[in-house]
């Protein structure tokens, strides 16, 4: 599997469930260190559980006083704090991000 065939990251105790398209991987690594590693990669880490690829966000929507950006059809809840990064990467769009 390749980094570009990762869809999203979810923090799964001391490991990370990678999701691709069609499969779910269950990896040892911290998603602090993926972070780290892929930013410049196009991935943002939008809550403290999640790290996604900003390519394959399909759509931002409000829920309440919430985000939740959709990828695959999971809605992924974006942290307050993390919120407007994403928008500001979001509207940089494709050919400006890394």
């Amino acid at each position: 599997m390749r980094r570009s065939d990762v869809h999203f990251v979810e923090a799964h105790g001391d490991y990370v469930r990678l999701h691709t398209g069609d499969a779910v991987h269950l990896v040892r690594l911290s998603l602090g260190a993926l972070e780290r590693d892929w930013a410049n990669a196009g991935f943002l880490r939008i809550h403290r559980s999640y790290l996604v690829a900003t390519k394959h966000i399909t759509e931002l929507r409000q829920h309440d006083q919430r985000s939740v950006v959709v990828i695959d059809g999971h809605e992924l809840e974006v942290s307050r704090r993390r919120s407007r990064e994403l928008k500001d990467v979001l509207l940089r769009g494709p050919e400006q991000q890394s």
